[in-house]
């Protein structure tokens, strides 16, 4: 609004890919799998007999427009659904329920760049915790990020080929990460993250590496690629 270049998605897009059922809704009418889920309020009087009839044990109990797993719980049995709801009710005023399907995790960074679409090497995140939660990814030795991931070139080329299906339907900008689960040679669509970690360590910056480009390369095109008239 104020008229400064930025390198990232436009608000609409950001809007939506914030908002995790919303965005999971979109992609799933674009034709890629998602994850069963239930989309909780706060003012609902009973929002466990909503996922009562919906959802399968375990399932992931999460804040909807948060991230990095903050309020997140892994659930195996109703006797906790009321403190997982709870616990992700502290940080947002909706929460997702979803289904867990047993995978590999798999995610995909993405820049445009020249006026192309560049999609990263994949890489496959191994949790050493229950689950890739907040402490697997910011506290060292819990999780290991496989750049490239062990996987077979058809199933690579497929994660990027969807990726750039759906960076360029959602109409992405700047760098950009999609995260699946691969499971029963389907992709599962998790979430999209517009603004990924981008310090020496975050994954993007990683997957950039293993694609042969610097920081500094990776910094410079995507401002050569927001200044584009």
């Amino acid at each position: 609004m104020i008229g400064i270049p930025y390198t990232s998605s436009g608000v609409t897009t950001s809007a939506l890919t914030f908002n995790k059922s919303f965005c999971k809704k979109v992609v799933a009418s674009m034709g890629v799998r998602t994850a069963n889920s239930v989309h909780l309020f706060r003012r609902m009087e009973d929002p466990v007999y909503a996922i009562w009839e919906e959802i399968a044990f375990p399932c992931f109990v999460k804040p909807n427009n948060g991230g990095s797993s903050v309020g997140m719980s892994k659930v195996s049995k109703v006797e906790e659904l009321e403190a997982a709801l709870e616990r992700a009710f502290q940080e947002d005023e909706e929460v997702l329920v979803e289904d867990l399907i047993q995978g590999r995790e798999l995610t995909c960074g993405l820049v445009r760049s020249e006026g192309k679409v560049i999609a990263f090497p994949v890489t496959e995140i191994i949790s050493k915790t229950d689950f890739f939660d907040y402490e697997a990814k910011y506290k060292e030795g819990l999780a290991e990020e496989v750049v490239p991931a062990n996987i077979p070139e058809d199933v690579s080329e497929k994660c990027r080929n969807i990726s750039i299906g759906l960076y360029e339907k959602l109409n992405c900008r700047g760098v950009v990460r999609f995260d699946y689960i691969y499971s029963n040679y389907e992709f599962y669509f998790l979430e999209v993250n517009t603004v990924p970690g981008l310090s020496e360590q975050s994954i993007v910056p990683k997957m950039a590496r293993a694609y042969g480009w610097t920081m500094t390369e990776l910094f410079t095109r995507m401002i050569e690629e927001c200044l584009v008239v």
